[in-house]
């Protein structure tokens, strides 16, 4: 029995979800109102002891089990709340190694000293004469003494030594204190403070430690805005402020904005606007969107209306490092609308005028900026009036360059009725005929397909000794047919955003973890989703200890166990996606037909339910089911020229 088994077999999931969520029996279910969203007329979520796992039918639509339900509860990653639910259970997790040990430890060491100067430039902003500066600087720009005390803003003294003369008293040494950044140590030993003289606002992680600073200067000194080094635990590229306050409501609403200033955030935060998280700089990085892709629905970007920011927007779109070298932008926004359709995200730009900046609006209308935040524009409408304003589309050429630029952007847009909408937008942009502009599109992605088909695989997939296309018995069992998929996923980084944009096509939703049934797959996707392949995964979630190489050591096991099945895997080769298409579609119907049966106990459950509500719920599975049937046994046709070769 595997760990994550042995936890749920001695956990069960009607006492930790009845815990936070008022439950009664009904049958032999559960019953009770999503704790995810608010909803008091008609209990819609409901908990299966038989099958350990719970599914809510109002406006979440989402289940799982007790691992998915305490991450989503408590805003953990798999490996927290493997921790966590394994120390409920009393279960031992395996020992760290003494270099995790000693790295646990010093990391630890480093949060001791961070926090111990975030108290000391706190105190010194509430009570010694020399703060003044800060705290009228504070009062002008509209900060309440309760946003102060949130987020911990502070005054770093000018004095050379003040912060070293505090720490040394309290016993942390000077080693420590310049790997935590706090110090700056010169050729011949002596030391100084880094930050001095200066409004500081401390940076956390997501849990709430502090990590590092940001330093503003009340005069004139330069840099405005010193943060600090990069350390054992401080990655600029990797944070994004405020995340730590805004994780709950972005969890409740599916909405990030992301803002470029510290100011900007923690003005937002006071106004009562929680989503709002600023990068450290106007770079944004994937790491950063990384950060926000669990449970994402909409991200807005929130960047000034000037040509400096409109770079900082291209900067930030093009940072999930799917740079194509077609378009002429530095990083190419074609990688943005990847990352969107990857992540299932709804990206938006939204722009101020001219000289107001976040900070600014809200102070003095926030309903206005409200309003701007619903109103923010769909990334490539705004991508296409950004490029159009490059060229001079009344010049021949100018009208070329600019084709030239948007053919690979509309060709990346993954649903057909939306890339048909943005073709003739930018049509009557360049004042083109829209055919002309259609096949430039088309030609482009069948150029793409092309590509793909070229190489020829030197072996299909043969699991069990079956040939492909003959149904999902040729994948073994359901967690087998898993099992295989991820492993195509895996070894096929770039499969994954060809299968959502062939779901899309379809009218389908992008493929989930939820699309998985067992627990452990369900983490390993959501792993490979979110860090790419195994070797990108966050360092935090490999460390040797059980909760962290239990991922890593099980993917090691599907590869031995299905490795030997994918002879010859290509993920560029066409027939080989197709194969990953039949299987995404296989588990999408089996996940569907597992949500009809609970809807209908629900129904059995709950006599009362509206009819109305039960039935349009109800064809909307169904049709969905009939849909990926149709076009997965429509793929298994003899007269299919992929499954024909296939079955050669």
């Amino acid at each position: 029995m595997s760990l994550i088994d042995e936890i749920k077999a001695r956990l069960d999931i009607v006492e930790i979800i009845g815990e936070s969520v008022p439950l009664r029996r009904s049958g032999k279910n559960y019953i009770g109102f999503c704790p995810f969203h608010h909803n008091v007329r008609t209990p819609a979520f409901v908990v299966f002891p038989d099958t350990q796992t719970w599914r809510c039918f109002g406006a979440c639509n989402t289940g799982g089990d007790i691992f998915q339900f305490v991450m989503r509860r408590d805003g953990l990653t798999f490996a927290e709340a493997l921790r966590a639910l394994a120390q409920r259970a009393g279960i031992p997790l395996e020992p760290k190694t003494p270099e995790a040990e000693a790295r646990e430890r010093e990391r630890a060491r480093l949060r001791e000293v961070l926090e111990a100067a975030a108290l000391f430039y706190q105190h010194q902003l509430r009570q010694t004469p020399e703060a003044e500066p800060a705290r009228a600087y504070l009062a002008a720009r509209g900060i309440t003494p309760e946003t102060i005390e949130r987020f911990g803003l502070g005054y770093s003294p000018s004095a050379w030594h003040a912060l070293i003369d505090y720490m040394l008293r309290r016993g942390f040494s000077m080693e420590e204190l310049q790997a935590a950044g706090l110090v700056v140590i010169r050729e011949d030993g002596t030391a100084f403070d880094r930050f001095r003289g200066r409004l500081m606002i401390p940076i956390r992680d997501p849990q709430g430690h502090v990590i590092g600073f940001g330093a503003r200067a009340l005069g004139g000194e330069e840099p405005k805005y010193l943060n600090s080094p990069q350390t054992l635990l401080f990655d600029k590229s990797a944070v994004l402020f405020a995340l730590d306050l805004a994780r709950a409501e972005i969890r409740r609403t599916g909405i990030a904005v992301i803002v470029e200033g510290y100011f900007d955030a923690i003005m937002a935060h006071q106004a009562g606007f929680a989503n709002v998280v600023a990068a450290l700089g106007t770079s944004l990085s994937e790491a950063q969107l990384r950060l926000l892709s669990r449970g994402l629905k909409r991200l807005v970007l929130a960047l000034d209306a000037d040509p400096a920011g409109m770079h900082a927007v291209l900067r930030g779109l093009a940072s999930a490092r799917e740079a194509f070298p077609e378009t002429t932008l530095e990083l190419g926004p074609r990688g943005l609308i990847h990352l969107s359709g990857q992540l299932g995200v709804d990206l938006r730009v939204l722009t101020l005028p001219e000289g107001v900046d976040p900070d600014e609006l809200i102070r003095r209308d926030p309903p206005a900026w409200a309003r701007a935040v619903e109103g923010a524009r769909p990334v490539i409408a705004f991508l296409l009036d950004y490029l159009a304003a490059q060229h001079r589309l009344e010049d021949p050429k100018g009208k070329a360059a600019f084709v030239r630029e948007i053919v690979p952007i509309l060709a990346a847009i993954p649903d057909p009725v939306e890339r048909d909408v943005y073709i003739q937008h930018a049509a009557r942009m360049a004042r083109l005929n829209e055919r002309v502009l259609l096949e430039q599109v088309t030609s482009y992605r069948m150029s793409g397909q092309e590509r793909r088909a070229r190489k020829g695989p030197a072996a299909l997939l043969s699991p069990s000794s079956e040939k492909p296309g003959k149904g999902p018995e040729a994948f073994g069992s359901g967690t087998e047919a898993e099992a295989t998929l991820l492993v195509m996923l895996g070894l096929g980084p770039d499969l994954l955003p060809y299968l959502n944009v062939r779901f899309a096509e379809l009218g389908l939703e992008p493929l989930s973890e939820e699309d998985f049934l067992d627990s452990t797959h369900r983490a390993l996707f959501r792993n490979l989703t979110e860090f790419g392949s195994v070797e990108d995964w966050p360092e935090e979630e490999m460390e040797p200890q059980r909760a962290g190489p239990l991922l890593r050591t099980l993917w090691m096991e599907l590869l031995q166990r299905r490795g030997p099945l994918l002879r010859g895997f290509d993920p560029e080769d066409e027939r080989w996606a197709e194969e990953a298409l039949r299987l995404a579609l296989w588990l999408r119907e089996q996940r569907l037909k597992e949500i009809l049966e609970d809807l209908q106990a629900l129904a059995e459950s709950v006599p009362d339910w509206p009819q109305d509500e039960f039935m349009a719920k109800w064809q909307a599975l169904a049709e969905e089911l009939n849909q990926a049937q149709r076009f997965r046994y429509r793929r298994w046709m003899m007269d299919d020229p992929l499954s024909t070769t296939a079955r050669r």
